[in-house]
């Protein structure tokens, strides 16, 4: 087994058994793409991170699921390199297996700048484009012919007379992410991920795009959270309703990420089941946390039991965790954020961000369902500032 990756498992419904062993089915992988660093040698690396900073919060609050009294950590696509990060929206202590008689389909993803994020090559119609993975959102969309923003200029665009599967809706849509906004008219076609397709998806064809948007490899944005969050048609089914709906997939996804220094491997995106050779173990489930201002299930958010830094606990209690694979950093409340840097030496605050040496050894640990995951210290120095000196991912609020 390779160590030094995070595993991510998504049950979208309640009260069955899901198994970690595929069943005989043919798997369809798509690999991961590594894609230009926005983070452009002219722009300061503590002000991106600020702002990233920002904007992950403005994403979150803007779908009113989180409450100020609650502290929430985000749980990044690369800060838990133990074995198993595990998310169900019912709790369950008994094995987890795959359902038996829908399909099953894994395909690779590509790492983006230091992973920082990751897409998969998905087919519209009859057009094929490279979609960002993020379980913090739930709209899927993809630039539009139509579209003029720079931004949708360097990539690929779909052109609904050339699909014969297309289906004209026209509703207006917008949604805010941490890294900008996006917004257009709906409509429906067909969208295959590896050899699995979901028909008459709802789709976002986006005419405006934020320039943020310039610089990345992936074209759109697959949302895979729950379909309460959904901006388009009032909550319109996400790609894995409309698979489940449509009998494809068994209700569960799961997700494998490399770091972006291996190469031949950089993550790969299963529907419908797990790939349990890419684990040891046993996978352990965690209730998903419904809206709290609304009916049903939002972002996938779970209880965080603690959290330590080497072998000394933090004490942390009635915490909570997103886990959103298309966010990059890790934000906590300002006091355990503090209370975790000064546990590792050399650390310092500086404009809103912590500083670590790049050489640090510390190992910071996460407890969900009450088994640690650890978080080796290379994933803790992936922004450098200097020669000796790395933004930590851990940000304050």
């Amino acid at each position: 087994m390779k160590l030094g990756f995070l595993f991510i498992i998504f049950s979208v419904v309640a009260n069955h058994s899901i198994c970690a062993y595929p069943n005989n089915k043919r798997l369809p992988n798509i690999n991961l793409v590594k894609r230009v660093d926005v983070e452009t040698s002219n722009t300061n690396a503590i002000t991106i991170a600020n702002r990233l900073k920002q904007a992950t919060e403005n994403k979150y609050s803007s779908y009113r699921v989180l409450k100020s009294t609650y502290s929430n950590i985000t749980a990044s696509n690369n800060q838990t390199s133990s074995n198993i990060a595990t998310a169900s929206n019912k709790a369950t202590s008994k094995n987890i297996y795959s359902y038996v008689g829908n399909g099953q389909g894994t395909t690779l993803v590509k790492d983006i700048a230091l992973d920082k994020g990751y897409y998969a090559e998905m087919i519209v119609g009859n057009q094929k484009f490279n979609m960002l993975l993020d379980t913090g959102s739930s709209n899927f969309w993809i630039p539009n012919k139509n579209c003029t923003s720079a931004s949708c200029q360097n990539h690929n665009k779909y052109d609904s007379s050339k699909s014969p599967t297309f289906i004209p809706e026209g509703n207006s849509w917008s949604i805010v992410y941490a890294t900008g906004t996006t917004s257009g008219v709906t409509g429906k076609d067909n969208v295959q991920i590896g050899h699995i397709i979901g028909k008459k998806q709802i789709i976002g064809f986006a005419d405006i795009e934020s320039d943020d948007f310039l610089t990345f490899d992936n074209d759109g944005i697959c949302g895979l959270a729950f379909d309460s969050l959904n901006s388009m048609d009032n909550g319109a089914p996400t790609i894995i309703s409309t698979l489940i709906t449509q009998k494809k997939i068994d209700p569960i996804f799961s997700f494998h990420f490399q770091h972006y220094y291996d190469f031949d491997d950089q993550g790969s995106f299963t529907l419908g089941g797990v790939d349990e050779s890419k684990f040891n173990g046993k996978i352990i489930f965690c209730p998903v946390i419904p809206n709290l201002y609304t009916p049903g299930y939002g972002l996938w958010i779970i209880k965080l039991d603690d959290a330590k830094v080497n072998s000394r606990p933090m004490s942390f209690s009635g915490r909570t965790a997103i886990i959103d694979t298309g966010t990059s950093a890790m934000i906590i409340p300002q006091n355990d954020a503090a209370a975790i840097h000064n546990q590792i030496p050399g650390s310092s605050y500086q404009d809103g961000v912590y500083i670590i040496p790049c050489d640090t050894t510390a190992i910071i640990s996460l407890k969900f369902g009450g088994v640690y995951y650890k978080i080796p210290s290379r994933d803790l120095t992936n922004s450098p500032i200097s020669g000796t000196q790395c933004i930590s991912p851990i940000l304050p609020q």
